[in-house]
């Protein structure tokens, strides 16, 4: 476990744990599981017209942003026969963001924010998760950047070797991802990472050793 912070407000919390089993002299197991808890508190938006002059007339928007991960990566390898393995790697994945406080920058190489909703300026957050902020006579919409993203990757390989040095490989390997509408990542979206849409590869390899002495 890992702590961090930075003098902005920032912060992350690292968690890891690997579990290893060997099961039986043909069975090995290990487990790696991951999670991290993060915020950014400057973490650049967008750029809009309609700023202070002392900003060039610019409004260079900023958010804190407070993200969560979750990983874990399983591998097992089975021998079946002394010429014959499988050996199998899953990583699902989830990650999440969400974004707050708003802001423009004060001035040209300055770290402080203007805060939307503060100094004459007002903010409402929209039904789709968009922000209306009005500045006096002007007004505009700061899109929803929240986030979420899932992930899944495998490997499924059958290794046989027919004849030494020669090998004959199995391979199916999946690799999805999706960006469903924002929710906190937690555990139950790496089951869902499963199921999301990707591509399905099946592959075959030989390879054939020709010698003598």
């Amino acid at each position: 476990m890992s702590l961090s912070g930075n003098e902005d407000g920032g912060s992350s919390v690292n968690v890891t744990g690997t579990v290893a089993l060997q099961a039986s002299p043909r069975i090995s197991l290990s487990l790696n599981p991951r999670y991290s808890r993060s915020t950014t508190a400057r973490q650049y938006a967008e750029t809009r017209d309609g700023g202070r002059p002392i900003t060039y007339s610019q409004r260079y928007i900023f958010a804190a942003v407070d993200q969560d991960t979750l990983a874990t990566t399983f591998r097992a390898s089975l021998i079946l026969k002394p010429d014959l393995i499988l050996d199998v790697y899953t990583e699902p994945f989830a990650a999440s963001g969400r974004y707050r406080d708003y802001g423009e920058l004060l001035a040209p190489g300055s770290r402080k924010l203007r805060t939307y909703g503060q100094a004459g300026t007002s903010v409402v957050v929209n039904p789709d998760g968009s922000r209306t902020v009005v500045d006096d006579a002007d007004s505009f919409v700061i899109a929803n950047n929240d986030f979420l993203s899932l992930s899944f990757r495998s490997n499924i390989v059958l290794r046989w070797e027919y004849r030494p040095g020669s090998t004959f490989y199995a391979v199916w390997q999946q690799d999805r991802s999706d960006s469903p509408a924002y929710a906190r990542a937690g555990f139950s979206d790496l089951v869902d990472s499963r199921s999301a849409p990707g591509d399905n590869i099946f592959a075959l390899k030989a390879s054939f050793f020709w010698g003598g002495r």
